[in-house]
């Protein structure tokens, strides 16, 4: 079992960086299944995480989620190394 990663946004990132193999881009386009953008879809889901990131820190670094979570919220503690993974 791999294990988590604990900076996504930056392995995000090397992935589309280094960009698939050939035979991973035969499969996504193969006619016998669904074609797929396989490097949009790369991009679509470093997009999500970037969101998640300014959803969460508020895009100046003050608010967000985690700017109007009570410090006395159980869920703060979770909520930020939510946020320090999305590095």
């Amino acid at each position: 079992m791999p294990s988590p990663s604990t900076t996504l946004i930056t392995n995000m990132n090397s992935v589309i960086a280094t960009g698939p193999t050939a035979a991973t881009t035969a499969k996504a386009d193969a006619a016998a299944g669904e074609i797929m953008d396989y490097p949009g879809m790369l991009q679509s889901v470093l997009l999500n995480l970037q969101e998640a990131k300014n959803k969460l820190q508020g895009i100046t670094g003050s608010g967000g989620i985690i700017g109007d979570t009570d410090a006395g919220d159980p869920n703060l503690a979770t909520l930020q190394n939510v946020l320090a993974s999305l590095s």
